[in-house]
Parts: structure tokens; C-alpha cells; sequence
């Protein structure tokens, strides 16, 4: 499969281009955003790193596109695109489901570009071979699947329920990446050669410390955990500190 500029241009921005950057930071949003969940990182992030925020289809730029609701797919068109690109070091960042596409996005580069990240850090969502905690909702009525996100998460905004016009827009990605989580099935492979850091929140209802603990079978290097105040979504009130905490490890990872 041959890729161009404009391939790479649909499925990556740039937020701030680097110069000369040491690290391609590729960060991967949750379930129902794009690359806007990562808005403010390049301000925070040093000049030695640069962000590349996946443009997942059905959302922002890519709108007009059918939202994926097969992993494995979603991952092997990402990574056509990012693969000829990445030409020096990268690190991997996902939250939520995004932990899970950065988690097979590592292992694609590897078997088709022969290349693996300097880090991985996922963040609120538990070791990919663990089985889901919670019943599958995918296929539910749009009322009771938010109902039952919203239980969930405590996250899905008042403008969805009663907007019928931000329904139409918002309701179909949402419920194609929840199948994408919940028709997910993990492939035993070696694990991966770099650091892994595993991310969440302390009043997060959906995973445990046990949960997280199970990323540590997926690398051949270290693993270590960190828990921050907040729920499901600590990365937004935890930006911060959680950027600072990440940089640490990028620059640990490359210089150890």
C-alpha cells in the first residue's frame, strides 16, 4: 500500500511543527473526540517534542467519512499513513479507548515497519487482554446507550440528550467507537520492547488498580504506574501535571 503527503495530512495534525524535534509525541483520543482532546498540550509540551494528534474518521476534519467500527482496520489505514512518515524517535499516548489504539498501533508499526516506540502510556483503560468489565451496549437504543454512558462516565454533555441536531452529529461516532471497544478481541504477541506507564484516575469508576497492573505483561521493559485525583476523565483537570509526568519519561526513555 503506497501512501502520500495528503494521507498523512488526513489521519495526523500538526498543531505547532518542530524544527528539529528529538520525539514525535502521536497521541490518540477517548471515544467520541478527536484531535480538539488534546488541545493546549504543544503549549505545554517543550520544544524537543512534537505532537502529532490522530484524526480519527467521522469527526472534525474527517466528518463527512463513516466512523470505523473495526479496530484492527482503523489500525492497519493509521498506520499506513503514520509509518513511511516517522522517520526518528516516537512515543505513543492514548486515553481511554485511545490507550487501546495506541497499544495495537505500537504492535502494527512494529510488524509492518519494523519499528517500535521509544514509550507507550496509556491512560484510563485497563490491560487489553482483561475481559470488559461492564455489559456490551453498543447495540442499544440511542436513549438507553447514553443513558448507560452517562452512568458510566458522567460525561456525555446535556446538549446531546436534548439537541436533536448535536444528536444526528455526535451519537453515531460515539457509538461506533463503543463498538470498537466492545467488539475488540486481544491477540497474544511478544510483548512490547519499550517502557509502558499506565495512567488513571483515583475516583475513576470504571478500572482498578488490578486492572492497570495487567498492562505490565505487554513490555519486555519496565512498567510503572501513577494515579491522579479525578475521575474517568483526570486528563483534563490533571493536564499539568499529567504532561509533566509524561515528558519525564519520553526524555528517560531516550536517555537512560
Amino acid at each position: 500500500m503506497t501512501t502520500t503527503s495528503s494521507d498523512f495530512d488526513r489521519w495526523v495534525l500538526r498543531p505547532v511543527p518542530r524544527t528539529a524535534p528529538l520525539l514525535r509525541l502521536i497521541c490518540v483520543p477517548y471515544a467520541g473526540a478527536g484531535a480538539a482532546a488534546f488541545q493546549g498540550w504543544s503549549e505545554l509540551l517543550p520544544e524537543t517534542v512534537e505532537p502529532w494528534l490522530l484524526r480519527l474518521p467521522g469527526r472534525e476534519t474527517r466528518f463527512r467519512e463513516e466512523p470505523h467500527i473495526d479496530l484492527s482496520v482503523l489500525v492497519k489505514e493509521a498506520t499506513a499513513a503514520l509509518g513511511p512518515a516517522l522517520n526518528g524517535p516516537f512515543a505513543l499516548f492514548g486515553h481511554s479507548l485511545g490507550a487501546l489504539i495506541a497499544f495495537e498501533l505500537a504492535r502494527e508499526l512494529r510488524r509492518s515497519h519494523g519499528r517500535e516506540p521509544e514509550h507507550l502510556t496509556v491512560s484510563a483503560r485497563s490491560a487489553p487482554h482483561l475481559p470488559l468489565r461492564h455489559s456490551v451496549v453498543h447495540q442499544l437504543p440511542d436513549d438507553l446507550l447514553l443513558e448507560a454512558l452517562d452512568q458510566r462516565f458522567q460525561a456525555i454533555p446535556p446538549a446531546i440528550r436534548d439537541d436533536a441536531r448535536m444528536r444526528a452529529l455526535y451519537l453515531p461516532v460515539l457509538r461506533a467507537d463503543v463498538t470498537l471497544l466492545e467488539t475488540y478481541a486481544h491477540t497474544p504477541d511478544l510483548p512490547l520492547s519499550c517502557p509502558v506507564t499506565a495512567y488513571n484516575g483515583r475516583a475513576d469508576p470504571e478500572f482498578g488498580p488490578g486492572e492497570l497492573e495487567g498492562w505490565a505483561q505487554h513490555t519486555a521493559s519496565s512498567f510503572r504506574m501513577r494515579t491522579f485525583p479525578g475521575g474517568h476523565f483526570f486528563l483534563n483537570g490533571e493536564r499539568g501535571e499529567l504532561l509533566a509526568d509524561l515528558v519525564e519519561d519520553l526524555y528517560g526513555a531516550m536517555v537512560p
